[in-house]
């Protein structure tokens, strides 16, 4: 740890902002990870609506419909 601490004390003021900005970088990957990310994910699959066969009646009929129509001859 001491030779890091060395190393990071020759580089230039830009160079440390660098560092620094990389390690913030780390840092906020990690606080996506994990729980926060699964809990995020399960409020959204929780709030997913389910449709009963009633709801879907209606797209089956429109698919027949649609299937009965006959395109007009040019």
């Amino acid at each position: 740890m001491n030779d890091n601490v060395l190393k990071y004390n020759l580089l230039t003021t830009l160079e440390k902002k660098e560092v620094s900005d990389f390690i913030d970088f780390l840092f906020s990957k990690k606080k996506k990870s994990g729980k926060a990310k699964s809990s995020g994910y399960k409020s959204k699959i929780l709030s997913v609506s389910t449709w009963s066969d009633d709801d879907l009646k209606v797209f089956e009929e429109n698919k027949n419909l649609f299937n009965k129509w006959e395109p007009q001859a040019w």
